[in-house]
């Protein structure tokens, strides 16, 4: 009787170990969203509806050719996909923020159509393809316009989040600003106290030592009234006692609220880029903006998030983000990383070499017409800067 109740118990275990690591190995891939986010727009207000529908066709004919090449990548499925454990969803999410800026796009066509009356027809041609190619690259530095941008975005990111999932940027043209301005803006890459603890004022020092705090984004100190920005481009600490104490100890809650978890954005491709164009000021140390950079690049590298910027070598738009950085370089540098770097395998890189048969009128929205030729120009970036910035 022994021997067949051990006999049965073994059985039981059996089975229950099987079903146990078949439910194990069943588990199915946590999904990454690549989210496209389109860049100036060249359409008059009567047509927007079709260019929204022209920019999701070139997205769908685009990200078929992209989920290819990051698939059959030996160091993207090492890397990004961790061997099987994440999967790209095959349903890609079109960020469209053009029409945001509609009824300012509709005022211009409106002054331009007044102007036809005394300017000559090759003007008008050269003014309206300015106005509409450049308006949106414009209105977005607008702290207002870019502000409510990023959070339409922040919640299209929350909403793949809350589903388990993970997301990867492509930001186009001017969709490049938004991409850099939601990292520098929503990514949870500040310690508190590298931006308060400097106030003139004791009891605020002893709020902001004595208070543990979560890591943070500017977006939800800013939201608090916690630091303020000056004229001159730096953040100060609100010396008013009784707001800050009041509103620093509801920081951990705003920050789950405003800002995005390092492992939520796996990674970011900017192309077709004009950034350094419009943010020249990233690179002087005056700035708190170029405080800002260093500590986003310390966390694009500690959580294992690719930043990359792939141009096609005869876009008059693409420019090149100056010189690629290392790892080594950055160490050796004055910068917050080499002061607190914990490791990690994310990197920034720049490729604005991309061969494509195409003039430089023409190859600005190349990109598009050539998604076999640009997903490979993408692959190629992720691996070369990887490897350049770990083992230049």
């Amino acid at each position: 009787m022994k021997k067949l109740i051990a006999l049965f118990a073994i059985l039981i275990y059996t089975f229950t170990q099987y079903n146990l690591s078949n439910l194990a190995f069943s588990k199915e891939p946590t999904l990454i969203t690549f989210i496209y986010l389109n860049g100036s727009n060249d359409f008059d207000y009567k047509n927007r509806l079709k260019f929204k529908e022209d920019f999701e066709a070139k997205v769908q004919k685009l990200h078929p050719q992209m989920m290819k090449e990051f698939e059959e990548n030996e160091l993207s499925q090492k890397l990004l996909l961790k061997n099987g454990e994440l999967k790209i969803n095959p349903n890609p999410i079109v960020f469209y923020w053009g029409e945001k800026s509609l009824e300012e796009v509709k005022n211009i066509d409106s002054d331009l159509e007044a102007a036809k009356k005394y300017t000559p027809k090759v003007a008008q041609l050269v003014r309206g393809l300015f106005a509409h190619c450049l308006h949106d690259a414009i209105w977005v530095q607008k702290h207002k316009n870019m502000s409510g941008v990023i959070d339409d975005l922040q919640k299209i990111v929350k909403s793949e989040t809350d589903k388990g999932h993970k997301v990867v940027l492509f930001g186009y043209s001017a969709g490049s600003f938004i991409t850099y301005q939601y990292f520098l803006n929503k990514f949870t890459s500040i310690f508190p106290k590298e931006l308060t603890s400097t106030s003139e004022k004791e009891e605020i020092r002893n709020i902001v030592n004595n208070t543990p705090v979560q890591p943070t984004c500017l977006d939800a100190l800013m939201e608090l009234d916690l630091v303020r920005l000056n004229v001159s481009g730096k953040f100060y600490t609100n010396s008013d006692e009784k707001t800050f104490a009041q509103n620093y100890h509801k920081l951990d809650q705003q920050t789950r609220m405003t800002c995005f978890k390092s492992q939520d954005v796996k990674g970011v491709v900017n192309f077709a880029s004009p950034l350094i164009l419009f943010y020249s000021d990233v690179t002087d140390a005056q700035t708190s903006i170029n405080f800002l950079s260093q500590l986003m690049v310390k966390n694009i590298i500690e959580n294992d998030i690719f930043f990359l910027t792939v141009n096609y070598r005869n876009d008059p738009l693409g420019f090149p983000n100056a010189e690629n950085i290392t790892l080594k370089k950055l160490q050796n540098s004055n910068s917050v990383l080499a002061k607190y770097y914990k490791g990690g395998q994310g990197f920034v890189y720049n490729k604005s070499d991309i061969y494509v048969p195409r003039t430089f009128i023409s190859a600005h929205l190349a990109y598009w017409d050539t998604p076999k030729r640009f997903a490979k120009g993408v692959i190629q970036a992720y691996t070369e800067g990887f490897k350049y910035f770990y083992n230049p």
